[in-house]
């Protein structure tokens, strides 16, 4: 796939928790915009699916990413109401980790939430 193709996040997201997708990106881009508020604007993260976040060109350092961990968990409290904890399952693995892009990650919460509430549909 040419590197400047536009996936679609919502096709890439497993089964159970693609209906999420969306609200997770959501928790992501808001905990992107409170980090954005400490970098200098050259170091600033891009609200997009593809943006890698940590690894290879990654914009987050290991303390920017504790600092942003920190930040999406207290999002998906205030926003989805559930208490996710993002550093199991392997986070850091450079083959399946998912803090390696916007959408790695939006595809872990939406399948943990998906686990935590059984796979029922979103309340609004």
């Amino acid at each position: 796939m040419d590197s400047m193709e536009f996936v679609d996040p919502s096709k890439e997201a497993p089964t159970g928790g693609s209906r999420y997708f969306d609200d997770a990106l959501r928790v992501i881009y808001e905990a992107i915009a409170d980090i954005n508020l400490q970098l200098p604007q050259e170091q600033r993260i891009e609200k997009s699916p593809t943006t890698v976040l940590f690894g290879k060109d990654g914009k987050l350092d290991s303390l920017g990413l504790a600092n942003f961990i920190v930040i999406v968990e207290q999002k998906i409290e205030e926003v989805l109401g559930l208490l996710i904890g993002l550093t199991e399952d392997d986070p850091f693995s450079p083959s399946t980790g998912h803090f390696r892009t916007v959408q790695s990650l939006a595809s872990y919460i939406s399948q943990s939430v998906a686990r935590e509430r059984g796979g029922a549909h979103p309340q609004s």
